[in-house]
């Protein structure tokens, strides 16, 4: 139980400190919890001022901490866009005892490059800035000859805090990990000393991170659409005209004097909350943070500027070229986060938007009236907006989908939504909130919710009682009030679109020395600390299986609410059956005799919709899983519900043949699409003619499809024996009674996995105008003993460890030569499944000869750093002694670990090899792949990627998108 006695008193404050804080708008404090939250909600504040959220959970010996500012890029001065986002890059370079060899050594080059900085804003002709910049990069090796690169990353591996990351918004700025509950107060000391006392170390290197993030944001249209859309709808207001990763010419000169002083203005305890949910105890927690914050003296909070919050008036058009689909999308401005009208907007949203049961799904996705579509907002602290997005099919016109669009919108304000819509949405917003108590991260994001708000947690937590309250006259009201004549449209065409180019300066090579450990760390990692013991999943205890006539069944309880979720799994996809995605797509379109009555697809959707149900096809290569989710109490007649369905769906002819101009119409934009290419590229030259994306029908088997066939796949998959996941409240048992769906007829394990054959290095290369490179290489090996998997894992955290990684450190932090770089080792999911070392990089074009040929070395390398393996073997024991799995995830573990030939958990033995594998071992495993000819993809502007170079490393074969799809086949 809870131990809800109020902490020890904190110390007097003076009333200096008093005036501050009670200036400061905190939350207010709440130190029992409310007797109707779930999440058992407290709410504490440190001397300082630093508010803490805890919301207790013992299911896991762990900690969801969040520490989040109420500053992001609306704060940002408006002459240097981005800088809240790299100063959050920045937060991770370390303090003056940890990321360095001497902070006292090191500080006169720190602020050597913080005057030249200053130079370069100064400055205006190139040969200035040239020589300065070339002064900063002296300077920069001067302050490495002293630094540790990403020590605080390496740290909170070994520490076992997992899940390192952060994000910059409008409104705010969180950092966030995953804490074992015994180390709770070291990773508390450590975030005091670096948010309070941060040092800006290695800041050259990383602005070729923040641009290259730049890129992906320019390469992704729909980013774009949201930049445009935020400034038309925000023109004289942060929110539309400071977008969070910065503008191109802003980031150019780097604002370095401009971002110390947004850290001292805004990195104040009394303008932060520390959030925690997990196995915490304020008792103990309160003191153990006081301690480690108590240094952080609070200052007065200095107001934004004011922005003009005047909106668009009349028809506002902006259009964007992009490759891909074309698309309307309608924004109106509505209300910041509190207003009146707020609770309305939000259920608004989800009636119109819900994927399942949304008007947007039941008029125009559905009946097939558009490819896709989707509704999407935001509020924020200082105004909101609703936006409408509809995806135009090949031969439709823009204006016939803004024409459509526009209809729901009218049918919204015209009163259509009814009595059962809101109850239904309601309903899942309740469902939602159930599922809330089963995560750290989802417990987490709603006290982030309130705290960045402004909005008292009686007041969130009883968010749903303001929704039950309402009723369709109030959704039509603000549907009238804010869906009206003042409107943004963005136009999406497809076209080519010309990226600026942000001038890279020369960066020296930044020598990472693995060895290197500050004696703060050193000490850090010297304390004693009880890890707890690891666990094992035991069968009967944490799951049961059982057989069915259908195939077997894997159960795990849900004891915390009524929840239930089911997952078919059939051996059965697109390879061998071709036609399965199709005829699923079909499935997603027909509706279902229920009884007497027929539904048509709107009609069945609405009806599950209304059981708090939701179900989900999925069809890959050699796979078919449908999800089922909701209600446990409402399992029988939804499961009746999709037996019928699968057995005998209701479509009509022009269903059948919108769902193909449709499809056909997608296929087209996943032609052009650079996301879609790449990941259709990478699979072709690692798997040849056996990728994925060629066991799909081509688009003359969609045309000849009939209905009779289609309806024979899905009574084919109904009646395939297949492996049922069950989490839900009911003993297995009587799970099992209910769960028996179709024949059981065996199925035969798809095929194993093979990788393409090559005999030499190989490099398939496929032009594309994009800003960055997306490369990736795969070294085969033949299938591995299950054995082998534990080293592999230690490998791979070597190599890949997330920031701590050998190619992260070397790649991006050493040398800025991409923003994504990653490696790791992937045996397969089954049993005689080829292994292969693989690698990944997001790059500049013009940088990508040379990332690919570090990445080669780096993945061939003939010494694994002995500090290396040790800091990796230790970060992975640490994790495995805290890890536990949810009760949700346990099915589908079991499954996993059956699939490899494991009749137990296999993760204690796991721990045991990577504690004693020796590293002349992991090296000699290493060896095995290195000695492979790699294969690589390479997707990038031809104009820019230096195709000699490329030559160099491989043999390059230069591809087009028609060889990656079976589309023309």
């Amino acid at each position: 139980m809870l131990d809800q006695t109020p902490p020890a008193p904190v110390p007097d404050i003076d009333p200096e400190r008093a005036a501050i804080l009670a200036a400061s708008a905190l939350p207010e404090l709440l130190p029992v919890a409310l007797p109707d939250d779930p999440l058992g909600v407290t709410i504490h504040r440190l001397s300082n001022g630093l508010t803490v959220y805890i919301s207790p959970d013992t299911a896991a010996p762990r900690v969801t901490a969040w520490i989040a500012f109420r500053a992001g890029s609306r704060h940002d001065p408006p002459h240097s866009t981005g800088l809240a986002h790299y100063l959050e890059h920045m937060m991770f370079k370390g303090t003056a005892r940890l990321g360095t060899l001497d902070g006292g050594a090191e500080a006169p080059h720190v602020a050597a490059i913080a005057e030249l900085y200053d130079r370069l804003g100064a400055a205006v002709e190139p040969a200035a800035r040239a020589a300065i910049l070339a002064d900063i990069d002296r300077a920069t090796q001067a302050c490495a000859a002293l630094a540790i690169p990403n020590e605080v990353d390496r740290l909170y591996a070994q520490l076992g805090i997992t899940d390192v990351n952060a994000f910059t918004s409008d409104d705010m700025t969180v950092y966030s990990a995953d804490v074992p509950a015994a180390r709770l107060a070291t990773w508390a000391e450590i975030e005091a000393d670096r948010l309070q006392q941060p040092v800006f170390r290695l800041f050259y290197p990383e602005l070729e991170a923040v641009y290259e993030e730049k890129n992906m944001a320019l390469d992704a249209p729909d980013d774009r659409l949201d930049e445009a859309m935020r400034l038309a709808l925000f023109p004289g207001h942060p929110y539309g005209t400071q977008p969070t990763i910065g503008s191109a010419e802003h980031l150019k000169t780097p604002a370095y004097g401009e971002m110390v002083a947004y850290h001292r203005r805004n990195y104040l305890p009394n303008n932060a909350a520390i959030l925690l949910a997990g196995d915490v105890d304020p008792a103990t927690a309160l003191p153990a943070l006081e301690r480690a914050f108590a240094g952080w003296r609070p200052a007065p909070l200095s107001a934004p500027a004011p922005g003009d919050l005047g909106g668009p008036r009349g028809r506002i058009v902006r259009e964007l070229l992009a490759d891909g689909e074309q698309s309307v999308t309608l924004a109106f401005r509505t209300v910041p986060i509190g207003h009146p009208d707020e609770p309305a907007l939000r259920l608004l949203e989800r009636v119109l938007g819900d994927e399942v049961g949304g008007m947007v799904a039941a008029r125009l996705i559905l009946p097939q009236r558009l490819p896709d579509a989707e509704v999407h907002g935001a509020l924020m602290n200082e105004g909101g907006y609703l936006a409408f997005t509809g995806v135009a099919r090949d031969g439709q016109s823009l204006a016939d989908v803004e024409r459509l669009l526009r209809e729901v919108i009218t049918a919204a304000r015209d009163g259509a939504v009814a009595q059962d819509d809101l109850d239904a949405a309601v309903l899942h917003e309740t469902l939602d909130a159930q599922g809330d108590l089963e995560n750290g991260e989802r417990r987490v994001e709603q006290m982030l919710e309130a705290y960045t708000g402004g909005r008292s947690w009686p007041a969130h937590v009883r968010r749903l009682d303001a929704l039950r309250a309402l009723g369709p006259a109030d959704l039509a009201r603000v549907a009238r009030t804010y869906l009206g004549d003042d409107v943004v449209v963005v136009l999406r065409r497809r076209g080519r679109f010309a990226p600026p180019e942000i001038e890279k300066p020369r960066i020296t090579p930044v020598a990472i020395d693995p060895a290197r450990q500050s004696a703060y760390a050193r000490e850090v990692l010297a304390r004693p600390v009880d890890d707890p013991p690891a666990e094992q999943l035991l069968p009967d205890r944490d799951y049961v299986r059982k057989d069915m006539s259908c195939g077997p069944l894997i159960a795990a309880r849900n004891g915390r609410s009524e929840l239930f979720s089911l997952i078919l799994r059939y051996d059965l996809g697109t390879r061998r059956r071709p036609l399965l995605g199709h005829a699923a797509g079909l499935l997603a379109r027909s509706g279902v005799r229920d009884g007497e009555q027929l539904l048509d697809a709107p009609a069945l959707q609405r009806r599950l919709y209304a059981l708090g149900t939701e179900i989900d096809v999925d069809v890959d290569a050699d796979r078919t899983e449908i999800t089922v989710s909701g209600i446990d109490r409402n399992m029988e007649a939804s499961l009746a519900l999709l037996d019928a369905w699968l057995a005998e769906p209701v479509f009509t002819d022009a269903v059948l043949a919108d769902l193909v101009a449709n499809t056909l119409s997608g296929r087209r934009d996943e032609e052009d699409d650079p996301d879609d290419l790449a990941a259709a590229l990478r699979d072709w030259a690692a798997f040849g003619d056996a990728s994925p994306f060629l066991t799909r029908p081509s688009d003359r088997q969609l045309r000849r499809a009939r209905g009779p066939e289609l309806v024979a796949e899905l009574r084919a998959l109904r009646d395939a024996a297949h492996v049922s996941l069950y989490f839900g409240p009911r003993p297995a048992d009587l799970a099992a009674a209910a769960l028996v769906l179709g024949q059981g007829r065996p199925v035969d394990p798809p095929p194993p996995l093979r990788y393409r054959s090559v005999a030499a290095p190989t490099i398939f290369f496929l032009h594309k105008d994009v800003a960055q490179a997306r490369i990736d290489i795969v070294l085969p090996r033949p299938p591995q003993p299950v054995g082998e998997r534990p080293r592999a894992e230690l490998l791979g955290h070597v190599l890949g460890g997330d920031m701590s990684g050998m190619a992260f450190q070397e790649i991006r932090e050493a040398r800025g030569l991409a923003y994504h770089a990653g490696a790791h080792l992937d045996l397969g999911d089954r049993l005689g499944d080829d292994a292969a070392l693989v690698g990944s990089l997001g790059t500049q074009c013009d940088k990508a000869g040379g990332a690919l040929a570090l990445m080669l070395d780096l993945l061939r390398t003939r010494e694994l750093a002995p500090d290396r393996v040790a800091a990796a073997r230790l970060a992975l024991l640490r994790e495995y002694a805290s890890e536990r799995i949810s009760p949700r995830s346990r099915p589908g573990w079991v499954q996993s670990w059956a699939d490899l030939g494991h009749l137990a958990d296999p993760r204690l033995a796991a721990a045991e090899t990577i504690r004693t594998v020796e590293p002349a071992a992991l090296q000699a495993y290493l060896a095995e792949f290195a000695g492979a000819a790699p294969i690589v993809s390479v997707l990038g502007d031809r104009k820019r990627v230096d195709l000699d170079r490329l030559r160099a490393l491989g043999e390059v074969h230069v591809v087009t998108p028609s060889a990656l799809f079976s589309h023309a086949r």
